[in-house]
């Protein structure tokens, strides 16, 4: 009986090949495709995989372009040559269905919950089944279920692995040129601008003409929600994104809310140092110095979860809410509450560092600090109403409390606690961003349609929005179920991505607080301990090295992958084709 060959590293090189080959001409198709229409890369990619693989086993007997090169074939499990059924089972059955609509297309429809990060591991899972069985049992479990097999065959005739070369040089060639050509006029938007960008289609321009009718700036959508509701909860982009609190600042400024508002809960601050907000506040410092002092030591000192919060942003606002207060009477002065949960960095340790606390439980408690202070303080004031700031997951709202998601974000969140605690009194709003993966919203929909009708600052609802029915996309995990409008009342679009800045330290940050942060840094993990030397050393060597200012580095993932990872992979499997063109390989 002949022994059976795995040609495990033959096979992995073609299957290289080959993939680099449909990713190419994949990118060819978008290209095309998206002057009309929006595609996803990924659905091109597995439509241009199967025919590819289909009509390649069908017109070359059992081989690929790669396999021309490696010298393999596909043959029936007795190795005569393959006939189309088993074609067919091998590859729409058993790689199409089994492989890749199951784990990528019918599961996400069929389960209460998803995420492209379980469809990718998934994949991932399949893949390294397949590599062991390969090593095990000399065959993928695609071949053992069609029976067929790999074996090394004649090799192709020279004029024959030419034009295979040449195909795949071509191909590669214009692929690359694609993938480069707008990133090579716009180098200096590498990190802030997403390639290739959404296509304009016919639903962005119908979406931009229902954003250029909107008349309600992004700071009168605001108070426009709080002639209905009571509280208006914006749900945070990026902790460090400056210009979302510009917008911040222009709201609390406003004549609308310090006569009928008045009150900011954030997020940030623990309530252990509620006391030191309301003195900070209610004081007058004579010179910007003594604010900047003021304000890094309160800023540095009342984070209840990191031992120091670097967020520019934060700093600034306290500013704005002090000054602010000393140009106002006592009644109409702005009260500000921190939320987050209670903390003693001073008797703090690395085994009570947060014992007992889950994400699900310091929700719950931050909207209990919420209601007491509602219930306690505000509702007995004239002005009965609060902006409430909270970071993405924790402004996600589920408007219909009484829908199934399955999703303990939406369950257990901050403001899903204030809407049931409050019922029809609680708005919340997302501000444009990413999702928490730092991928583009609906693919980058949103941006586009934004971008035609000139990225004009406006609020407005979902409901009734052209994104209102856009399946919810913004978290770790999603439901097929949920829409835009089921998580958030209302959306405010307030400087494209693009623009958006990431912004990180502030004046006297580390003043007298080294021996402190160390302390800190130990309790929470060594990593933080270590960001905490390398932070403390740079300000030694330059004190003003602490302020960072710089793009929101929302690309740099998706462009890593598509403009700097994916084409290095694809130029080494052109070298490795390279090297079989003029190598024979032995059999």
């Amino acid at each position: 009986m002949k022994n059976k060959k795995s040609y495990f590293w033959l096979r992995f090189v073609s299957t290289a090949i080959d993939l680099s080959i449909i990713y190419c001409i994949s990118i060819i198709f978008q290209f095309f495709i998206w002057k009309y229409t929006f595609i996803r890369l990924c659905d091109l990619f597995i439509y241009v995989f199967f025919i590819y693989y289909l009509s390649s086993y069908i017109l070359l007997k059992g081989k690929s372009p790669a396999k021309l090169l490696t010298g393999l074939k596909i043959v029936n499990s007795n190795d005569e040559s393959i006939n189309l059924k088993s074609i067919l089972i091998r590859e729409m059955v058993l790689k199409l269905f089994i492989g890749v609509l199951i784990p990528a297309y019918i599961l996400p429809q069929l389960l209460p919950i998803w995420s492209p990060l379980i469809t990718l591991s998934l994949e991932l899972v399949i893949l390294t089944v397949s590599f062991i069985l390969l090593l095990i049992f000399k065959n993928c479990w695609w071949d053992q279920l069609s029976k067929t097999n790999t074996i090394k065959s004649n090799l192709a005739q020279r004029t024959t692995k030419n034009y295979a070369f040449l195909a795949f040089t071509l191909i590669i060639s214009f692929a690359l040129i694609i993938i480069a050509r707008p990133v090579f006029n716009n180098k200096e938007k590498f990190i802030t601008t997403i390639f290739p960008e959404y296509p304009v289609t016919q639903e962005t321009l119908k979406a931009a003409d229902f954003i250029k009718n909107k008349k309600a700036s992004s700071t009168d959508y605001v108070f426009d929600l709080f002639k209905q509701y009571d509280f208006v909860v914006l749900s945070e982009r990026y902790h460090p994104e400056y210009t979302q609190y510009e917008l911040i600042s222009k709201i609390i400024k406003d004549e609308r809310f310090i006569n009928q508002v008045g009150n900011v809960f954030t997020e940030t601050g623990s309530v252990s140092f509620q006391d030191t907000l309301n003195t900070y506040l209610h004081t007058s410092f004579k010179t910007e110095t003594e604010l900047n002092k003021s304000t890094a030591i309160l800023q540095r000192n009342s984070d209840g979860v990191w031992p120091i919060w670097r967020c520019t942003n934060h700093f600034d606002l306290l500013k704005t809410a002090n000054k602010l207060n000393n140009s106002l009477p006592d009644s109409n002065k702005i009260n500000w509450y921190f939320s987050d949960i209670p903390v003693n960095w001073e008797t703090m340790t690395p085994e009570n560092y947060l014992k007992g606390f889950s994400p699900f439980k310091r929700d719950s408690i931050m909207a209990i600090n919420i209601i007491d202070n509602y219930k306690n303080i505000i509702s007995h004031q004239k002005r009965k109403k609060a902006l409430i700031i909270m970071n993405t997951s924790h402004g996600y709202g589920l408007l219909n409390q009484k829908q199934e998601t399955g999703i303990k974000w939406l369950d257990c969140s901050t403001t899903n606690y204030l809407m049931k605690a409050f019922p029809d009194k609680v708005a919340n709003v997302m501000l444009n961003t990413v999702s928490i993966i730092w991928t583009p919203i609906q693919y980058g929909k949103w941006e586009t349609a934004f971008k035609i009708a000139g990225n004009p600052s406006v609020g407005f609802d979902f409901k009734g929005s052209p994104f209102a029915n856009d399946n919810w996309d913004g978290f770790f995990l999603n439901s097929s179920s949920l829409s835009y409008k089921d998580i958030f009342t209302g959306f405010i679009f307030y400087t494209p991505l693009n623009q958006q800045i990431k912004k990180t330290g502030y004046p006297n940050e580390l003043d007298h607080f080294e021996d402190s942060l160390l302390r800190r840094a130990a309790c929470v993990s060594n990593d933080q301990l270590q960001i905490a030397k390398m932070l403390i050393a740079n300000y030694k060597r330059d004190p003003n090295y602490l302020v960072e200012t710089e793009p929101a580095p929302y690309a740099v993932l998706l462009n890593g992958l598509n403009i700097i990872l994916f084409p290095f992979l694809i130029i080494l499997s052109y070298l490795l084709s390279l090297i079989f063109l003029l190598k024979k390989v032995r059999n």
